[in-house]
C-alpha cells in the first residue's frame, strides 16, 4: 500500500507539478524504505557516513537517492 501511495504522489509531482527530478535521503539502516525507493526507480547516489545524529546523539549514516521522470516506475 505504501509503494502505491508514494507512486501516486511521485506521478503527481512529475505530471501535474512539472518536476523533472526528485532527490531524497534515508537512514542507511532503513532497508524497507530503500527497497521501495529502488522499486520505484530511484538511483542510489552515495552513502554519507556519520552524516547526522539520532535522537540519542548517536552518529548515523544516510543514503542519497535521485529519481528522474525517465527512470520512474509507476505503480499507481
Amino acid at each position: 500500500m505504501g509503494k502505491k501511495l508514494l507512486s501516486m504522489l511521485i506521478a503527481a509531482l512529475f505530471n501535474k507539478q512539472g518536476y523533472e527530478k526528485i532527490i531524497l535521503d534515508t537512514n542507511v539502516n532503513n532497508k524497507r524504505a530503500q527497497h521501495v525507493y529502488e522499486q520505484l526507480g530511484f538511483i542510489k547516489l552515495r552513502v554519507n557516513e556519520n552524516s547526522r545524529k539520532n535522537q540519542l546523539g548517536e552518529l548515523q549514516s544516510s543514503i542519497d537517492y535521485e529519481l528522474s521522470r525517465e527512470s520512474f516506475k509507476d505503480f499507481s
